[in-house]
């Protein structure tokens, strides 16, 4: 009888400490974030950069050449969406908006792309990431373009 009890014990524990321990970690990912635990659970209106394309080709490109292209995207979703940054590697110089940009609202990031200091063709990732939360996970959106292109000589 002692080891049920002691059995029963030890699984209530465990079971308080799991729980708490979950709610620790929500609370920790709204932290991380700057974002205020109610706020996650509450708003789930968010934004969607719907792009007039994902993946462009320049084609072949001559070492030292530049090339330019603008993606157009449009906000598809409930909330303005905000830009925090916009990355992508070194040979890739880019401009855009950091204003609000509310549901139904269009922009674009521009970019152009130097290929002097590229030895072989390839496709670039050029990350956004937004200043809005996903709240699913409490982490901020990002979406993702890329271009392309084939080195001649």
């Amino acid at each position: 009888m002692k080891k049920n009890w002691t059995f029963l014990y030890i699984t209530l524990c465990l079971s308080v400490g799991l729980l708490a321990c979950k709610s620790k970690q929500e609370i920790a990912k709204a932290n991380r974030t700057n974002v205020d635990p109610q706020e996650v659970e509450t708003n789930r209106a968010i934004p969607k950069m719907t792009f007039d394309k994902v993946l462009h080709d320049f084609g072949k490109v001559k070492k030292g050449e530049k090339k330019e292209v603008t993606f157009h995207y449009t906000n598809t979703g409930e909330a303005d969406l905000e830009i925090e940054i916009v990355t992508s590697c070194n040979c890739t110089t880019l401009d855009y908006s950091i204003e609000p940009l509310p549901p139904g609202g269009k922009d674009s990031i521009r970019l152009v792309f130097d290929s002097s200091e590229k030895d072989e063709s390839e496709t670039i990732d050029v990350t956004i990431i937004l200043k809005n939360i996903n709240p699913e996970n409490g982490y901020p959106i990002v979406e993702e373009v890329k271009y392309k292109f084939e080195l001649v000589q």
